[in-house]
């Protein structure tokens, strides 16, 4: 079972600031996932606003030096797994029902990697950054979260 803590999400943010999340630190780590890089560069994610997109181009990034950092066998992972996960993530967020949002993110990432959902979480509403008023609509952090949840799935055992 693969499960991503808090602390391994505070070692991966850690890792960029010290990088000043730079292009360079961010294809450092893509160069090594080519299918996730033609996945995050698709025509799918033309909907998304600049801001939403890079919610998730961030929030993909930390899961990837996450995994990096935990998991010494990643496999290799085609288009063809990213497709047949983010049907099946699809599917399964329908199914969910009409629930909030915050209730499908737990649901299908479940109670072990609790700590990663409220990470996505979190991006949704930056606390931090009060001057900037980003709003992330409904239909965009499901996008996000279920292209999070589609490259996670891809690592899974």
């Amino acid at each position: 079972m693969m499960k991503i803590k808090h602390t391994n999400i505070e070692n991966a943010l850690e890792y960029f600031e010290n990088k000043q999340f730079s292009d360079k630190s961010e294809k450092e780590i893509l160069n090594k996932f080519p299918e996730i890089m033609s996945y995050l560069t698709s025509n799918q994610f033309s909907v998304l606003s600049d801001d939403e997109y890079m919610i998730l181009s961030f929030n993909i990034l930390i899961l990837l030096k996450t995994l990096m950092d935990t998991r010494e066998d990643l496999p290799e992972i085609t288009d063809e797994l990213i497709e047949l996960n983010e049907t099946k993530n699809w599917e399964n967020l329908e199914k969910a029902g009409n629930i909030p949002i915050e209730e499908k993110i737990y649901l299908l990432f479940g109670e072990d990697n609790k700590d990663l959902a409220e990470f996505i979480l979190a991006g949704f509403s930056d606390e931090e950054d009060e001057d900037e008023d980003v709003e992330i609509s409904i239909p965009a952090q499901e996008i996000i979260f279920i292209s999070v949840k589609t490259i996670f799935d891809c690592f899974r055992d």
